[in-house]
């Protein structure tokens, strides 16, 4: 089958290397030497491992085809095969998103439902917003002394869509090692993101739809919220400069363009330019995170928390480019990965930062200035916000 795989495709080769003459006598040849298996239908997981020698003919003559057809479809179109040969038997090749079930499934259950969950609540948020009068501006609404007002409202908007966007980020990151073919072998965590979005159909596709929809929460959140206070957004305005925020709206309104350039970039001809724009997404992340933290009025901590992450993340990507230029690709893998994670969980505490400022620390702040009368409520109030 794999013989007849790379005969099928033999012109995805020839496109990488025209000088090259193909006949199938040769690959036969080739693929007997370079290929080994490992008969392990007795033990306990009743399977034979096949392994074809790294960097040898075989071995590029499939990644040259991975370019145009990713490798999943070689292990499907195998699985076809060996299935049409023993029909008696029950035979998987590859792996997906649903089978086999395992803990990749049910963390990517976990994440379904939370993603649900944070998008149900940023729809109630939207609404309840819309709804409110644009004359009521820094008003309560007068049947409800507790209500939040139209500014922390639209705080609670802003965070509730960086927690999408931050759990849209997780599920997306899971779903592409849930997807990875050859899980059941091999861990997906020793990959990168590009060779997983290679080797399957699926997240390939899903990379390319997905991440730039999860890599718009950071500028609309940032757009609510630098509107909220006043200050201009890319275009300055009368009595709206430019300033700080200006770079950071700007930074963050590069990521969904940065991130459709990473994700259509995946192919082995143009890794380089995969790796670049992965490098500056990363960046864009960082660089966004800082200037939305530095625009917190009250919860300071929150500032000094994602600069701390900030570093951590800086440290970690060095140690990543450092194990990737010196060819350590499993080390460089499980970087990037916890690269990767770390941008959600910068983005779920600025969200907690903003639903804390928006609700419970000004509640907070309102009791115990209305509670004391050593000095005068408004002096208090702008002393402890």
């Amino acid at each position: 089958a794999a013989l007849e795989y790379i005969w099928e495709h033999r012109l995805a080769c020839q496109q990488h290397w025209p000088q090259l003459r193909l006949s199938r006598a040769a690959l036969k040849k080739y693929l007997d030497a370079e290929l080994t298996q490992k008969n392990e239908l007795h033990g306990p997981r009743s399977r034979v491992v096949l392994t074809l020698q790294a960097e040898r003919v075989c071995h590029r003559l499939l990644w040259a085809v991975g370019d145009a057809f990713p490798p999943a479809q070689l292990l499907f179109s195998v699985e076809l095969a060996l299935q049409a040969q023993w029909p008696h038997c029950h035979i998987r090749c590859s792996d997906d998103l649903v089978r086999p079930p395992n803990i990749f499934s049910f963390v990517l259950l976990i994440l379904t439902l939370l993603f649900a969950w944070s998008f149900w609540g940023l729809w109630h948020t939207a609404m309840a917003v819309w709804s409110l009068p644009l004359e009521g501006v820094g008003k309560r609404p007068q049947n409800d002394a507790n209500e939040p007002t139209r500014e922390e409202r639209l705080d609670q908007l802003a965070a509730r869509v960086l927690i999408c966007g931050s759990l849209g980020t997780f599920w997306l990151l899971h779903a592409l090692a849930a997807s990875f073919p050859l899980r059941s072998l091999h861990s997906p965590f020793k990959r990168d993101l590009g060779c997983l979005c290679a080797y399957s159909t699926a997240a390939l596709r899903l990379s390319r739809l997905v991440a730039p929809m999860t890599a718009m929460a950071m500028p609309v959140a940032m757009a609510i919220r630098f509107d909220r206070l006043g200050l201009s957004l890319i275009v300055p305005m009368p009595g709206r400069p430019a300033g700080l925020h200006t770079a950071a709206l700007l930074s963050a309104s590069s990521l969904p363009v940065l991130t459709v350039a990473s994700a259509w970039s995946v192919r082995s001809s143009l890794y380089s330019h995969h790796q670049l724009f992965i490098v500056l997404l990363f960046l864009a992340h960082l660089g966004s995170s800082l200037g939305f933290a530095a625009h917190f009025e009250m919860v300071k901590w929150a500032v000094l928390s994602a600069t701390f992450w900030v570093i951590v993340a800086f440290y970690t990507f060095a140690k990543y480019a450092s194990e990737f230029s010196s060819v350590s690709l499993v080390r460089a893998a499980k970087l990037q990965w916890a690269c990767a994670h770390m941008v959600p969980v910068i983005g779920l505490l600025l969200a907690a930062a903003l639903e804390v400022e928006s609700g419970f620390a000004r509640a907070l702040v309102d009791f115990i200035c209305e509670s004391q009368d050593v000095i005068p409520t408004k002096m208090c109030k702008r002393m402890l916000r």
